[in-house]
């Protein structure tokens, strides 16, 4: 696990209550975009990370998956929003669950007893692997606590879990899987007396220990979700088919069972047969039809794969029956002498080969190839040390470039501006929001400094149209009040990371990341929702219907932060009052994404 000030690099910190218990737990959240999967298996498992930090190459990902309340238990997805947001209105987020079920979380922790307990057990060892994968089974614990059930959510922390089976070498090299897996049974019981009670399961939820009953359950419930997409969305189903096919032909690959064969060819001949009838449909165009396309040629050319490797199984066990030489063999041997039958464990070899296969390693393969063992896998293992060994200096080394420019940043801004006078300065008196000065010349330099072309930035400037008419008719200090009514009124319309300013006057900026499309949907429902919208002063309601100039950075081409700041405020003050030389009650969007 990386250290605090390496987490600092790729992540954000979010500190969520419970929904269950209200505890406060922060959490690490990779930053957008920070690792993507650049090289995937049939069943969506990256085998290569494009990561936009250096050093991170051993870090796991799924780490950062999960939010697990460290009292309680309950567990809730970093990546979705409504579960970052129940803290602002938790009976509502509450709502879809059981309350029976929250009540075995709470009870769970002042007690110290229960399924969620048990798991949280493991999450509090040292070991990240026992961690990782204990989020996910709290995570579906928590799932199976909703009133209805969402199977494609369960079907998904199963594949996650597999995943995590299967990169034991990659990312844990140092896990004792054999002591993960006994540790795991241990909470096999009372994650089962702890499920909530649903007529949906396809198959009850239990502790997956090793990557092929992750996989089957993984399976079932996705097979349980395609019935539902059945009647949903064409090219969902078709996803989910295919999807289907390959965690059958993984399942194949591990088990050599015939079932599993069966289910992985079935779905590849579906997909087949429903990609050949879209791109014969002259009613269905566009991008469907060439999706449908590279669906097909994948589900041929992976359906061949799958029965290549049945074939070669079938010669490869003709041959051992006959004893190699087309005579039947003397004596069937049916087990290794440990109660392990020899299918099964040849099956596990099979899995051995096929994972490293997979993943890219061609010395640990070669190794296998050339029949020299256990012995000589230690340079593979060795070498998987030293990336890990790698990714940690490299680490270190940006944290200590980092840690010198933090101190070169600090002394120049000491040197140029008192802190505590910027402060002063900062800050709008009236009604307590940052002002322009904080805007265009501390905190948007700040933001322009970091700039990323995948993330742009958007300022909305907000005029309320009638401050002036409300100074000439009820003076300037039901004028100030509106204005403070105003600014509490349009915090309403941040989002998550967004910042409310007032630059001057009646004249408000808020700032985000969002791209121009987003920007100028947004302005336009915010103009319709102010339009109709008043606050009260002193009993009197007063109108907020305003005028909204959007402008939209897109691309940075100056390399000075100060000269890119004032040209967005020159070009958002022009903007706003072209929107309010246009009647009031309007938005204008900036045309000029280059700055």
């Amino acid at each position: 696990m990386p250290t605090e000030q390496e987490l600092h690099q790729i992540c954000r910190i979010y500190t969520i209550p419970c929904p269950a218990c209200t505890t406060e737990n922060s959490y690490h959240r990779l930053k957008r975009d920070m690792a993507r999967a650049a090289t995937m298996e049939g069943d969506g498992h990256p085998l290569e990370y494009k990561w936009q930090k250096p050093g991170f190459d051993s870090v796991d990902p799924l780490q950062f998956f999960m939010g697990v309340c460290t009292t309680c238990g309950f567990t809730g997805e970093l990546d979705d929003a409504d579960y970052r947001q129940a803290g602002k209105n938790p009976d509502v987020y509450r709502k879809d669950f059981a309350g029976p079920s929250l009540t075995l979380f709470k009870d769970g922790a002042t007690a110290g007893k229960g399924g969620a307990q048990s798991l949280l057990k493991r999450v509090a060892q040292e070991d990240p692997l026992v961690k990782v994968i204990a989020h996910f089974h709290l995570g579906i614990l928590t799932q199976c606590s909703r009133i209805e059930l969402e199977v494609g959510r369960i079907a998904r922390y199963y594949l996650r879990i597999a995943w995590c089976y299967r990169d034991h070498e990659r990312f844990y090299p140092e896990s004792d899987l054999e002591a993960i897996v006994a540790s795991l049974k241990k909470c096999r019981k009372r994650f089962k007396e702890d499920l909530g009670s649903h007529v949906d399961y396809p198959e009850e939820p239990i502790v997956a220990t090793n990557e092929v009953e992750a996989l089957r359950l993984c399976r079932t419930y996705f097979e349980r979700n395609y019935e539902v997409l059945r009647e949903a969305s064409i090219e969902d189903e078709l996803r989910l088919r295919l999807l289907l096919a390959e965690i059958g032909f993984r399942l194949y690959q591990l088990s050599d069972d015939e079932d599993d064969y069966k289910k992985a060819s079935t779905f590849f001949s579906g997909c087949i047969e429903q990609c050949v009838k879209i791109i014969s449909d002259k009613s269905i165009v566009g991008g469907l039809v060439n999706r449908a396309r590279g669906i097909l040629d994948n589900a041929g050319e992976r359906g061949r794969e799958l029965r290549a490797l049945r074939e070669k199984r079938g010669s490869s066990a003709k041959k051992a029956k006959s004893g190699g030489n087309g005579a039947p063999a003397k004596k069937k041997a049916k087990s290794d002498g440990k109660g392990v039958p020899a299918k099964k464990k040849a099956a596990v070899k099979s899995k051995a080969a096929f994972s490293t296969e997979r993943a890219g390693d061609k010395e640990k393969a070669k190794v296998e190839a050339n029949g020299k063992g256990a012995e000589a896998e230690a340079p593979a293992l060795s070498g998987e040390r030293s990336v890990t060994e790698r990714d940690k200096a490299t680490r270190q080394i940006i944290v200590l470039n980092e840690k010198v420019e933090s101190l070169r940043k600090r002394v120049e801004e000491v040197e140029a501006d008192n802190q505590k006078w910027r402060q002063v300065i900062g800050k709008d008196s009236l009604t307590g929001l940052p002002n322009r000065i904080a805007l265009f010349r501390i905190e948007l330099p700040k933001v322009i400094r970091n700039f990323n072309e995948s993330t742009p930035i958007t300022c909305i400037a907000v005029g309320l149209d009638q401050v002036a008419a409300i100074n000439l008719e009820h003076g300037w200090l039901m004028g100030d009040k509106m204005l403070q009514a105003s600014a509490k009124g349009l915090r309403k319309f941040l989002k998550e990371e967004d910042n409310l300013y007032r630059v001057d006057g009646a004249n408000f900026v808020i700032t985000g990341q969002m791209d121009g499309n987003a920007a100028r949907q947004r302005a336009t429902e915010m103009r319709r929702a102010l339009g109709g919208a008043n606050v009260r002063v002193d009993q009197t309601m007063m109108p907020l219907a305003s005028s909204l100039g959007v402008v939209t950075m897109e691309k940075k081409v100056s390399d000075s932060e100060t000269e890119v700041a004032m040209a967005l405020y020159t070009a958002l003050i022009r903007t706003l009052y072209k929107a309010k030389e246009m009647g009031g009650n309007t938005a204008e969007i900036h045309n000029v994404t280059r700055f």
